[in-house]
């Protein structure tokens, strides 16, 4: 005996049946007529402190850049991203902070980045266009609480007794 659909009342739509969620939505353009090219978003910060994570970054890769930067040269650093890369960026802080047992601080801040995509037609008598979008951003501000040689003077000061920083 076949088994039976427990929802009776949902409508099975065709498995080859394409649905555009775009179409008929203001300030968005059918799939059909355009092809969607996104511009790469606006880098504000071209620091040798700035990080940009993008969802494709490898992750072990960022992270011993991150740590190189904070060893060698810089007492801080940024890290930026954008959409899905939130995550990414979030977790490279803190695999950051956790691989230095305390040594170095987190300041994140959220904010909105302006996004642009170019519609070109695919027809010869559709007109270019530009439709503007936002997106979440997330930037973390790493940066050493401590020089390492300070550090260990204040433990052995609490160790003893005093507290002076």
């Amino acid at each position: 005996m076949p088994k039976q659909d427990k929802r009776k009342n949902c409508k099975k739509r065709p498995a080859n049946t394409e649905f555009l969620h775009t179409a008929g939505v203001p300030g968005r353009a059918e799939n059909s007529s355009y092809e969607i090219r996104k511009r790469s978003p606006i880098k504000p910060f071209q620091r040798d402190t700035d990080i940009y994570v993008t969802k494709k970054s490898n992750f072990v890769g960022k992270l011993r850049q991150c740590e190189k930067l904070l060893r060698l040269e810089h007492t801080e650093i940024y890290l930026h991203g954008i959409g899905n890369a939130i995550p990414r960026t979030i977790s490279l802080a803190l695999q950051i902070q956790a691989n230095n047992q305390g040594l170095y601080g987190v300041e994140p801040n959220t904010g909105t980045v302006d996004l642009v995509d170019d519609l070109h037609p695919l027809t010869d008598n559709g007109d270019f266009e530009v439709r503007q979008r936002r997106n979440s951003s997330i930037h973390i501000r790493i940066f050493r609480k401590a020089e390492p040689g300070q550090l260990v003077f204040a433990l052995k000061s609490v160790i003893k007794g005093r507290v002076s920083f």
